[in-house]
């Protein structure tokens, strides 16, 4: 039996990497790839994981209108609560804007799966699979075996050693962790900037094993990620565009209508 969960999809941050080539910043979790949104793409595998309770996905200030949007029907089509939050300036900070939203849901759940909204190909065995594992040791991480040769340089860019690779491993996300105790490990400790969740699960006393990666399940990173990412993000900029002056404008006729009716108002419509 799969136990309930609740997700925090992350895609608070700046997208600064994958849109260094462009005219105006455009978030890669907006732009599409195969017939749909990053953002939507990266979460609707977890609705369809039986025991999903909860939503809460961090987006970037200002930008809760661009975030539903990039959800598609997903906040339409199912009545798991779904939450939007604002990020942090970290993705830590993030994260535990989203963790404190679940604080607060009267809903229960006993498990929280942590994943990339970035990452689009997240497949419901990975999901499944990672959660199991969770179930027996509190917290699980897919992860993949490194296969290529791994090398340390110094600061003058010469290969100083050679690392023995047969204990290291790459890590993805949903990173999957036992509610309380990862409600703990964020609040012992707050001024804790760890690369992921597992590193300050680990930090705080936990257990956390691994469960079979996928190296389907890859992050978008650069803009090449996405063939068309370029052509996208000029069309998505000047439909944002046209939306926000179509809505200055009905703004502007609602608040002249509001000042009543009389010849004054209806010159200055």
């Amino acid at each position: 039996m799969i136990p309930p969960f609740a997700l925090v999809l992350t895609a608070a941050g700046s997208s600064t990497r994958f849109s260094k080539n462009q005219k105006e910043a455009v978030k890669k979790e907006y732009l599409k790839i195969n017939g749909h949104t990053v953002l939507s793409s990266a979460m609707r595998p977890f609705y369809r994981v039986p025991g999903l309770s909860a939503v809460v996905v961090t987006s970037p200030p200002g930008s809760e209108d661009e975030t539903v949007v990039a959800l598609e029907d997903l906040a339409d089509i199912s009545a798991i609560p779904l939450i939007i939050t604002e990020g942090g300036m970290t993705r830590k900070q993030s994260v535990e804007n989203a963790l404190n939203e679940l604080r607060h849901l009267e809903i229960p759940f006993d498990y929280i799966a942590i994943h990339d909204g970035a990452r689009p190909f997240v497949s419901e065995r990975l999901i499944i699979s990672t959660l199991a594992a969770a179930t027996v040791s509190g917290g699980a991480v897919p992860a993949l075996r490194i296969t290529d040769a791994v090398k340390r340089i110094g600061n003058d860019g010469v290969i100083s050693e050679s690392i023995d690779r047969s204990s290291l491993i790459t890590v993805q996300t949903p990173q999957i962790f036992r509610k309380e105790e990862i409600l703990c490990a964020y609040d012992r400790f707050p001024g804790f900037d760890a690369d992921d969740d597992a590193a300050l699960f680990i930090k705080a006393g936990f257990r956390c094993t691994i469960s079979r990666g996928d190296p389907e399940n890859r992050k978008i990173t650069i803009s090449s990620d996405i063939p068309d990412a370029e052509a996208q993000a000029d069309e998505y900029i000047r439909e944002r565009d046209e939306g926000r002056k179509s809505a200055a404008a009905s703004r502007r006729m609602r608040e002249l209508l509001r000042m009543g009716d009389n010849d004054e108002n209806r010159d200055r419509l």
